[in-house]
């Protein structure tokens, strides 16, 4: 269904939608966090963003890819 990424479905068939704050546990944010929004507009905000690890990770990844062109630019000078 679409917009069921902040929902399960129990064996029973029925279903239960995530809290903000389950939402913002399963993305990485701290429990302060705050949401001064709707659920449904936090949610999607939450939908849109990425998580905090995925873009730690990222982030790692690039700054090392960076610090390897460098040196290469460097032992080519």
């Amino acid at each position: 269904m679409p917009g069921g990424e902040n929902m399960m479905v129990r064996d029973d068939g029925s279903v239960r939608y995530f809290t903000i704050r389950e939402s913002a546990r399963l993305m990485g944010l701290p429990d302060d966090y705050s949401f001064p929004r709707s659920w449904s507009e936090s949610m999607r905000q939450m939908g849109n963003a990425v998580p905090v690890q995925l873009g730690e990770a990222v982030g790692e990844w690039l700054a090392e890819q960076v610090e390897k062109v460098k040196g290469l630019r460097r032992s080519a000078a």
